[in-house]
């Protein structure tokens, strides 16, 4: 299937950096909520600000329910679809939450069980009751907030994406949504920008997975003709590593925001 955009929204992030505002490119939360709102009030959004989290907003920590609640209702914050919420999509099962049925074994294996869990623990009283009923109503939005997700976002000067593209597949609009949620070394490792005009800013693979400190970004050698690099990776492994944190990058000014992982108690 092909990746979709969401062209409205495009249009709207452009027309903020056109006007000097901030486009805050964040990346994997894997459902580090207490990090990511401990990350937002450092960046001292203003009205016209806007946030782009780009994907994986779920899984591994352990407040995915209320990291999917924050984002679906602030009206500064937009998402692209990572893997992590594609697997959601494909295997949640809210009659089996946190039980590994056979359905949801592949997702529960990458971290899937704690978002899973964190859905009970938001519904449940203090004395351990489930309210089932509203729980069910709020799967039911979430389902559908993240099945309506662009998988990628086109600016005069950024591509926003999770994953990245392959130099392989010819146009970018026509890659396929495993490539634009999935690929990693073909993408990395071009030789060439696989979009001339525009850097890659991009999450999903961590940067311990680049050999690089969890302080630290991935820069592609490649550059633009303006000397831009070619791709930027942001993902700084918020759930896990010797310095586990989230990375946010600012499109407007190039400046780097990051906050070390937050730890707080569940809520019920």
């Amino acid at each position: 299937m092909r990746g979709r955009r969401n062209r409205n929204l495009e249009s709207e992030l452009q027309s903020v950096l056109d006007n000097g505002g901030n486009v805050w490119a964040i990346g994997d939360v894997h459902g580090h909520a207490d990090t990511f709102e401990a990350l937002l009030e450092s960046l001292n959004l203003d009205s016209m600000d806007r946030v782009v989290l780009l994907g994986d907003l779920v899984d591994r920590g352990p407040k995915s329910c209320e990291m999917i609640r924050i984002a679906r209702e602030n009206p500064q914050i937009f998402c692209i679809l990572g893997n992590h919420e594609e697997m959601m999509l494909k295997q949640f099962d809210v009659e089996n939450l946190g039980v590994m049925t056979k359905q949801q074994a592949g997702w529960f294996y990458i971290g899937g069980r704690a978002t899973s869990l964190s859905y009970l623990e938001n519904f449940s009283d203090q004395n351990g009751a489930l309210n089932e009923f509203d729980m069910r109503m709020r799967v039911g939005k979430d389902l559908a907030w993240l099945d309506a997700l662009p998988h990628h976002l086109v600016l005069d000067d950024f591509r926003l994406v999770h994953a990245g593209y392959s130099p392989w597949d010819g146009d970018l609009d026509l890659q396929s949504t495993d490539t634009l949620m999935w690929v990693r070394g073909e993408f990395h490792n071009a030789i060439t920008p696989v979009d001339e005009k525009r850097t890659v800013v991009f999450g999903h693979s961590t940067m311990p997975g680049f050999g690089l400190k969890q302080s630290e970004i991935w820069e592609s050698e490649v550059e633009l003709l303006n000397s831009r690099p070619a791709a930027i990776g942001i993902d700084s492994c918020c759930y896990g590593g010797d310095d586990p944190q989230l990375t946010a990058f600012n499109l407007q000014t190039g400046d780097i925001v990051k906050q070390k992982l937050v730890k707080r108690k569940l809520t019920t």
